[in-house]
């Protein structure tokens, strides 16, 4: 499945007029007009901004974006982006007319598959973990579900990337921490990149990763994270702007509030990518959520559902390609309370029309990648992707002949029209079980739970994508370990 096709025969989900859009709109201009962002670590970014129309406080790190120079860039911005994987049968095409779901991303913990119990991750949990991604039809992309804890900090992050571009051939972004040995980094994970694609030209056609970066709530940029997007920008690499703001926290707690501080962000980050790298394709990432005034921790439930659903309108009204979080649970552990959560945070941005929904796989927040989960929430991807296809209203549809032909007291069970039909309009679970209570019991009277488990542990045992060449596992090893000796260890 991996893109599901958007269908025009159901009304989108809208929670805002667009009276409301053109509020918000109005309204982040003003704060970036007149409050501005500030850049930290980024005296090039600054100049380059001031060089460009910007109004710069290069003491106060602090950035002035005129309207006018804003709304120029970001209706200038290509709005189509591709997303490749090392297997071209994968790549996913953002054009407004599909729907993709992605997992989390650099959980600190897994929930061990024998035992039940969260502990630090590992590299060869996050082997499994995208092993288990590439096989469900579900997910367009993985490979960053949790990180690598058993790595040094300092070169975590290219074993991240290594592990994921060998356990899948679907799309799988990199990242790169710690900021001060960012760009040092970032010039590794191109080698491991251009190795995994064969050449440098390989990788400019079809690349394999994609720049960004991610603003830090209020209205700051990190500008060693902004300087490695501008410069796989000025490479040909598609980029991307994300804000993550927390209601209440680093935002306002009215959601109206939330999505002009995001809006903000995410529109300055837009044009100060273009401003660098003009006519480089741009996706928006408005990953938002609020925190709960009774634990001081993220909040999770169906709150951020109808965040993320105004949060993809107010990016459909500038055009962009846009990516928001759903599977959203505050639950430690997988069961019904996990399970609502989830669907609740994941159909609206659905209906409202999101290119990706991110964020399955995981548990509290973010906090432990599961493998269970990763089953449970293809489960959900399919039962909403089936939801919002909508009713399909003909002829044949309608159905009145056949109708007319059973009549009072008969059945459709025997018709054609049912055997034709039933297929495409009925849902088809793979782990929900629908069988009788009696049924059930004989075949063990397992619960979800424990048929996701057997489900994972069935993938692990049987599925195994195509492998990086050897000479390429060889060369990625090579570069990882000139890395660990060139790096400073402790910074």
């Amino acid at each position: 499945m991996v893109g599901f096709e958007k269908r025009s025969l159901m009304p989108s989900f809208s929670v805002l007029n667009e009276d409301a859009l053109d509020a918000i709109h109005l309204a982040s201009l003003e704060v970036l007009e007149n409050t501005g962002i500030r850049i930290h670590h980024g005296e090039r970014i600054l100049k380059m901004l001031k060089d460009n129309g910007c109004t710069v406080d290069f003491e106060k790190e602090l950035v002035l974006f005129p309207s006018y120079l804003v709304e120029e860039t970001v209706e200038k911005t290509p709005k189509t982006f591709v997303m490749h994987g090392r297997n071209s049968k994968y790549d996913c095409k953002l054009d407004g007319r599909h729907i993709y779901f992605t997992t989390d991303t650099e959980t600190p913990s897994t929930v061990d598959l024998s035992t039940g119990e969260w502990r630090p991750s590992t590299r060869k949990d996050l082997e499994k973990l995208t092993r288990v991604t590439d096989a469900l039809e579900s997910y367009a992309a993985g490979g960053h579900l949790t990180t690598s804890l058993d790595k040094p900090n300092n070169i975590r992050c290219l074993h991240d990337y290594a592990a994921a571009l060998n356990n899948t051939e679907k799309p799988c972004g990199w990242s790169v921490y710690p900021p001060e040995l960012a760009p040092q980094l970032t010039d590794y994970q191109l080698e491991i990149a251009t190795a995994a694609a064969g050449s440098e030209k390989k990788l400019k056609e079809r690349p394999i990763a994609d720049g960004g970066f991610c603003t830090e709530s209020p209205l700051m940029f990190e500008g060693r994270y902004v300087e490695i997007a501008l410069k796989l920008a000025k490479l040909g690499f598609p980029c991307g702007i994300a804000s993550m703001p927390l209601g209440g926290a680093t935002a306002p707690v009215t959601p109206a509030g939330a999505l002009v501080i995001t809006n903000a962000e995410i529109l300055s980050g837009v044009c100060t990518i273009q401003l660098a790298a003009p006519g480089i394709s741009t996706s928006v990432s408005y990953l938002m959520g609020n925190l709960d005034m009774k634990t001081g921790l993220w909040g999770q439930g169906s709150e951020e559902g109808l965040l993320c659903a105004g949060a993809v309108e107010v990016a459909r009204y500038y055009g962009f390609r846009v990516s928001v979080n759903g599977f959203n649970a505050a639950s430690k552990m997988s069961g019904a309370q996990t399970s609502y959560e989830k669907a609740m945070s994941t159909i609206l941005p659905v209906l409202a029309g999101a290119d990706i929904v991110y964020g399955a796989g995981s548990l509290e927040g973010g906090m432990a990648a599961s493998f269970e989960e990763l089953i449970m929430d293809d489960e959900i991807c399919r039962a909403v992707l089936k939801a919002v296809q909508g009713i399909e209203v003909n002829d044949e549809t309608l159905a009145v002949d056949v109708i007319n032909k059973v009549g009072p007291g008969g059945h459709f069970l025997a018709k054609k029209h049912t055997l034709k039909h039933f297929k495409d309009v009925l849902f088809f679970p793979k782990l929900t079980d629908r069988h009788s209570y009696d049924a059930w019991k004989k075949t063990g009277g397992k619960s979800m739970i424990k048929r996701a488990r057997e489900k994972a542990e069935e993938i692990l045992r049987e599925h195994w994508p195509t492998p990086l060449d050897k000479d390429v596992q060889k060369e990625i090893s090579e570069i990882i370990s000139r890395a660990e000796k060139e790096l400073p260890k402790s910074i």
